[in-house]
């Protein structure tokens, strides 16, 4: 898998004309994009690419000193690595370049050996606790959340810092509106995007993370990236996974 295959799967994304199809593609990247948040966007998509059902990742050295072995005839997963080097510029000063190169990686199901500990957050039966974290979230990002009385199909909106929650809903739904409506709040503050677009950042960002707190989420709606290029495409998949890197990493450090 290289930059050029990686390229041609977003052409034949941006190409496609079947919206099931393109939904379909999202939902299943946005599921690797929950697993392997702290990865970069572009890595996730390699490993979606290549291994879509992976669920945790690991060097041939990694693996070996957490008592596993890569199955015999396994196919690595090639994925882009950060490295340094150092050059001397013209004016004579060191200057150090951090570039990426290939590396393989293996999937758990890929190996076998001794038993690992699952790291796993598990939220199931703790969404009270996760409410609690996304509001101290909340309150360290400066936004305001209310609780409010609002008509039956509004679940929320946010206005500028403030962020309002309809009361009258079930706890899990609070926490998915509340996920949603801090992606905009993150976002969308000073965006020029059409309204379309920002609920398709809102709405995945708010998916990848009840996923990866195993939160039940409705189901599953259009997520095709309207009127999008490839380079679009690549472009909101990097706001959707910073969103919710940023968003999983301070919930999580509360955790």
């Amino acid at each position: 898998m290289n930059s050029k295959e990686v390229e041609q799967a977003l052409k034949q994304l941006a190409s496609e004309t079947e919206e099931a199809k393109k939904s379909d593609f999202f939902k299943n990247y946005f599921d690797i994009m929950s697993r392997f948040w702290d990865y970069s966007p572009y890595n996730q998509l390699l490993i979606y690419l290549q291994m879509p059902d992976a669920t945790r990742v690991a060097g041939f050295h990694k693996w070996k000193q957490m008592g596993r072995n890569i199955i015999r005839g396994s196919k690595a997963i090639r994925i882009l690595a950060p490295a340094k080097s150092k050059k001397i510029k013209d004016d004579k000063e060191e200057e150090t370049i951090t570039y990426f190169h290939p590396v393989s990686v293996f999937d758990i199901s890929q190996t076998e050996g001794k038993d690992l500990p699952d790291i796993e957050i598990e939220a199931e039966g703790q969404t009270e606790g996760i409410l609690e974290n996304l509001l101290q979230f909340c309150q360290m990002q400066g936004f305001t959340v209310n609780f409010e009385d609002l008509r039956e199909n509004l679940h929320g909106y946010t206005a500028n810092n403030s962020i309002a929650i309809n009361k009258n809903k079930s706890n899990n739904t609070q926490i998915n509106a509340l996920l949603h409506e801090i992606a905009h709040a993150l976002l969308h503050k000073n965006s020029s995007l059409s309204k379309e677009q920002k609920e398709i950042q809102a709405e995945a960002t708010a998916y990848v993370i009840a996923k990866r707190f195993k939160i039940e989420t409705k189901s599953f709606n259009y997520l095709a990236l309207y009127d999008a290029n490839q380079e679009k495409i690549m472009e909101n998949l990097k706001v959707i996974a910073g969103c919710a890197k940023t968003i999983i990493a301070g919930v999580s450090l509360k955790s």
